[in-house]
């Protein structure tokens, strides 16, 4: 059986991403979005995952 990985971060890759490694940096990546598929957006680190957990163990509000 294969180890899942994370969705996200594996589409914005372009490769598989294994849930038993740490959730990747995905901030700065800028992508077309899927619902205009015209937009196109620069992800900001409030839109990581990795961003978020850095900030939670660091203790900031934000």
């Amino acid at each position: 059986m294969q180890p899942g990985v994370w969705i996200g971060a594996s589409i914005l890759l372009g490769r598989p991403v294994p849930v038993d490694e740490r959730y990747p940096h995905i901030c700065g990546i800028t992508l077309t979005g899927r619902a205009t598929g015209r937009k196109r957006v620069r992800l900001q680190p409030r839109d990581c995952a990795a961003c978020a957990t850095l900030r939670a163990t660091r203790g900031d509000p934000s």
